[in-house]
């Protein structure tokens, strides 16, 4: 699940921007190794191409060193990134989500690990919420630092509906299924779900595994330990979400409702769902679409439910701690690490990020939250991340590609009744890892 309004999602051709000085031009590295330009990508939704290109000034001014940068659509840059990785010759600072695919570099070598420099500069790490640099630490090693904002998964509900039935937000899973007919019969889709993308259903999937069977069951899959998928809280957790497929909890029009086009968030602004589950880039989605009704205090929202008897803490958040910008191993690998301490974690790029009506995963932010616009959600969601006892990232991003490829396909074939919750671990015990 990816960041800002739209996951990231490739939706056109890519764009690409280069940030210049020095009358240097070329858009890739140099071919001879040289150390004249510093090279780094991202990803141009979101808000890295708003900043990074401050950023990149701002080391110019401090190095006198040129820097460029290249901003890509998610697809193209993930495919341009695998292909440059594979070449030898990649960026030489890049951004990702952590998780599996980082792993992927780390374990070839590409990747630069930050934990020495950490330690010699320890106010270096302590800055960021411990909560959010698990999809990059391993073994004692950290690779890369947080550069997007905190993007748990929520649910969000429209008030009006909720008084216009007589209801309360629902905060344990027994009042979420409860609601489910009152608001049905009184004409109201209870929860959209946009799942025409397929990622949407991965939400769902995580919140009620995180809530029923707690972080362990997933951190089994994630260590390739024989039988995990198999896990009776796991089925037990698929065997509830199939019973609210089959409650009508979802309508009968969420297979071609789309979350990319902003269709599942528009159900809930215009009043014809009660609720939604998605990322908190949601809210800034809603409050460009339908800035009356946000503005108007007219959109709630709460953690995901607590499951009576569960294992999981009601505490623990899903989603997307940030994204992350690590460092290539190389010739140019120190001034990489030097653009990622001093510009990429400097309070200028977190204040950008409050700027934008996001929450940077920084500690000590409160005060500044309270005085921000739409501080009542910044502080909400910033409070959750700081008081997270686990914060789990996205299982697309967690597990290596091929993998949640086939997670993806299983989900919706369970959402559809194509496979049974026993089938879903089955197909996903015996899939490659």
């Amino acid at each position: 699940m990816r960041g800002k309004v739209r996951r990231l999602c490739a939706v056109g051709t890519a764009i690409v921007v280069a940030l210049v000085s020095t009358g240097c031009t070329a858009l890739l590295p140099p071919a001879d190794g040289s150390n004249a330009v510093l090279t780094a990508w991202a990803i141009s939704a979101g808000g890295e191409e708003e900043l990074m290109p401050r950023a990149a000034e701002s080391y110019e001014r401090r190095t006198g060193q040129p820097i460029q940068l290249q901003f890509f659509q998610n697809d193209p840059y993930k495919n341009k990134l695998w292909v440059s990785m594979g070449s030898g010759n990649p960026p030489d600072a890049i951004f990702g989500w952590g998780g599996g695919p980082l792993k992927t570099f780390v374990d070839a070598g590409k990747i630069v690990d930050l934990a020495p420099r950490m330690r010699e500069d320890p106010q270096w790490r302590e800055r960021f919420l411990p909560s959010v640099m698990g999809p990059v630490d391993e073994g004692g090693h950290t690779y890369g630092v947080p550069i997007g904002s905190i993007q748990p998964v929520v649910l969000f509900y429209n008030k009006d509906v909720f008084d216009a039935v007589g209801l309360q937000p629902p905060r344990t899973w027994q009042q979420l299924t409860a609601a489910v007919p009152r608001l049905q019969q009184a004409g109201y889709i209870p929860i959209s779900l946009g799942g025409a993308d397929s990622w949407t259903y991965l939400m769902w999937e995580e919140a009620l595994v995180d809530r029923v069977a707690g972080p362990e069951a997933f951190q089994a899959v994630l260590d390739g330990r024989p039988g995990a998928w198999l896990n009776p809280d796991i089925v037990r957790a698929n065997q509830m979400l199939q019973d609210l497929v089959q409650q009508g909890a979802f309508g009968d029009s969420f297979t071609s409702t789309s979350a990319e086009l902003n269709q599942q968030t528009a159900l809930v602004t215009s009043g014809r769902a009660a609720m939604t589950l998605h990322l908190g880039s949601a809210y800034p989605t809603m409050l460009e679409d339908a800035p009356d009704f946000v503005r108007g205090g007219r959109l709630g929202w709460l953690p995901f439910p607590a499951v009576e008897g569960g294992r999981g803490d009601p505490a623990n958040l899903f989603g997307n701690p940030a994204t992350y910008m690590s460092a290539t191993t190389g010739p140019r690998q120190d001034a990489a690490v030097d653009f990622l301490r001093h510009e990429v974690s400097s309070p200028e790029y977190s204040e950008g990020t409050i700027a934008r009506g996001e929450v940077p995963p920084v500690v000590g932010i409160e005060n500044r939250l309270r005085t921000a616009e739409n501080s009542d959600w910044l502080l909400f969601v910033y409070d959750l991340a700081k008081n997270a006892p686990h914060f789990q990232q996205s299982w697309d991003q967690a597990l290596a590609p091929g993998p949640a490829q086939n997670l993806l396909t299983n989900l919706q074939k369970l959402f559809l009744g194509q496979l049974t919750p026993e089938e879903f671990s089955s197909e996903m015990e015996e899939s490659p890892r």
